[in-house]
């Protein structure tokens, strides 16, 4: 990989304090937008692109410890010293890596709807493979790939977010994700993101969603080994996708854990 390579992002806001954003598995920086425009009046906020994903770069390696990397670089180009990180998924297991490897560098963590702990890799399979099924070379439209995509995945709304991925138009389509590298890494992208004797003390923030399954209340003394200052918010009726089902709830959570003014 080009050492030089940096990671793409949206910086949006009038505050000083970054706020970097990290989203999850083949989502992208857009994923954040309505969060950033709702906290730009307090921070200076970095939605991000991980390898691999969105208009990022794509490389061999894709693991949570290089994507670690990857953003201390981009916060050095930026002359980032101190930061707050919210990752949610895979973009909460690298904001743990980053909390863990950097520690001086975090002011606080946020983690949306996921634990550092092991996870089936079988679970993100057939959705990558799903993708990979797909000849784009035969598409004539969006609504097509949509058809397409919709024998093997039914859920309409998932289906949608999957083809945020999908670039170009009319004859000539492509995927931004680098979705073969990210299904042969999808083993360690799936492992426990953290070491034993990995530690964070600084103020931490776990949010899940009622309704997941990803991060549960007895995972809670299994995040306090890693991070014993850590808090934990639950919003009751949403998902996996908490700052989509339940923005509102969302950004409540966040404000009161950042102690703002209401925005």
């Amino acid at each position: 990989m080009n050492s030089f390579s940096l990671l793409n992002s949206e910086v949006f806001g009038k505050g000083e304090l970054p706020f970097v954003l990290i989203h999850g598995l083949l989502g992208s920086l857009r994923n954040w937008r309505t969060v950033s425009k709702e906290l730009g009046g307090h921070f200076q906020m970095h939605s991000l692109d991980l390898r691999n994903h969105g208009e990022s770069f794509h490389d061999k390696e894709s693991s949570i410890q290089t994507m670690s990397e990857d953003l201390l670089r981009y916060a050095d180009f930026h002359n980032i010293s101190k930061l707050i990180v919210c990752g949610h998924s895979l973009g909460g297991k690298v904001a743990m890596r980053f909390a863990c490897d950097h520690p001086s560098r975090v002011q606080k963590l946020i983690v949306a709807d996921i634990a550092p702990r092991d996870y089936p890799r079988e679970h993100h399979i057939p959705t990558l493979d799903a993708l990979l099924s797909m000849n784009l070379s035969t598409l004539s439209s969006r609504k097509q790939a949509d058809e397409r995509l919709a024998e093997l995945i039914p859920n309409w709304a998932f289906r949608q977010f999957l083809l945020t991925n999908l670039s170009g138009k009319e004859s000539s389509f492509s995927w931004k994700a680098n979705i073969q590298v990210l299904r042969d890494s999808i083993g360690q992208l799936s492992a426990n993101p953290l070491n034993e004797g990995d530690h964070f003390s600084g103020s931490s923030l776990f949010i899940r969603g009622g309704k997941s399954g990803y991060l549960r209340s007895e995972h809670q003394p299994g995040i306090l080994e890693y991070f014993p200052a850590a808090k934990f918010e639950v919003l009751p009726n949403a998902g996996h996708d908490v700052h989509v089902e339940d923005r509102a709830g969302f950004l409540s959570a966040l404000i009161k854990f950042l102690s703002i003014p209401r925005v």
